[in-house]
């Protein structure tokens, strides 16, 4: 299984916030990995001094690798969370990046492989847990918190995007573009439309539009704002966010409607920068 964050939502409809409450997190360090894990063998953790600006995980059988990755955003993977689910924890946090390749020996790659496929996943998690445990010395619990969330709602006019035509995806293939400033795409289910949005926005997106044929996407916003998801609740965050709304009703004929909903999280109580290889 392969994410990169200029696609990664494109691959996967994300579940709403309203299925949380029956993901089984673990609500300790030392809860967090199963019995029947493998661990892995090898672990190399080094800070990424690449610059870039996308990040990539890929998970095989056996195998994670991580490029240019925060802690909470490795979090985000091995939990399956929304970025507004994740709480406390330092500053360090959101600013430190990491490259790690870690592998199994071959005898617990033999057991990942006769795995089912979702079964195997679930364990591949709980590696990435055990591994955050281990060498973050992560300490983490569940809690319910009433947090912002968005719907995505048609505006007045309807929406202003093109619909695909039928067909399209078997002959040209979904193909889907995220950087900075920028979403496109051809054949977009208005779903995955809204887990991209999500992910720009930092708060969790629930699609209420009612659309259900695919869409031609291109949004593009203002960029000029450093930081804008580093601090959660400063002005610059607020006038990014304010930025990508003007620009989804503008470009996309569609409203983001705030409101607070009781949401499952997970806190932070304990985590620490890993010793280098």
């Amino acid at each position: 299984m392969s994410r990169h964050k200029c696609c990664s939502a494109a691959l996967a409809v994300a579940a709403t916030i309203f299925c949380l409450a029956n993901q089984s997190w673990a609500q300790s360090s030392t809860e967090n990995t199963a019995a029947n894990v493998p661990p892995y063998a090898t672990v190399s953790i080094k800070p990424d001094k690449s610059g870039l600006h996308w990040q990539t995980v890929t998970v095989g059988p056996g195998e994670l690798t991580v490029k240019n990755e925060t802690v909470p955003m490795m979090i985000q993977h091995a939990y399956q969370l929304e970025p507004d689910q994740i709480h406390g924890g330092p500053d360090w946090l959101n600013t430190d990046r990491y490259d790690v390749q870690a592998k199994v020996d071959k005898s617990a790659l033999e057991i990942l492989k006769n795995l089912g496929r979702e079964h195997a996943d679930l364990e591949q998690r709980q590696m990435m847990q055990a591994l955050l445990a281990d060498r973050f010395k992560l300490v983490i619990h569940r809690d319910t918190k009433a947090v912002l969330v968005y719907d995505l709602v048609l505006a007045e006019n309807g929406p202003k995007m093109q619909q695909s035509l039928p067909g399209d995806a078997e002959a040209q293939g979904r193909v889907i573009q995220v950087s900075k400033g920028h979403i496109s795409g051809r054949e977009v289910p208005i779903a995955t439309l809204a887990s991209l949005l999500s992910e720009q926005l930092g708060r969790s997106v629930i699609d209420k539009t009612g659309l259900a044929n695919h869409y031609d996407v291109a949004l593009q916003w203002p960029v000029s704002v450093e930081g804008q998801q580093e601090t959660e609740n400063s002005s610059a965050a607020e006038s990014y966010r304010e930025m990508i709304l003007a620009a989804v009703a503008d470009q996309l004929g569609l409203k983001l409607e705030p409101h607070e909903v009781p949401m499952e999280i997970l806190v932070i109580d304990h985590v620490e920068r890993p010793t280098q290889n």
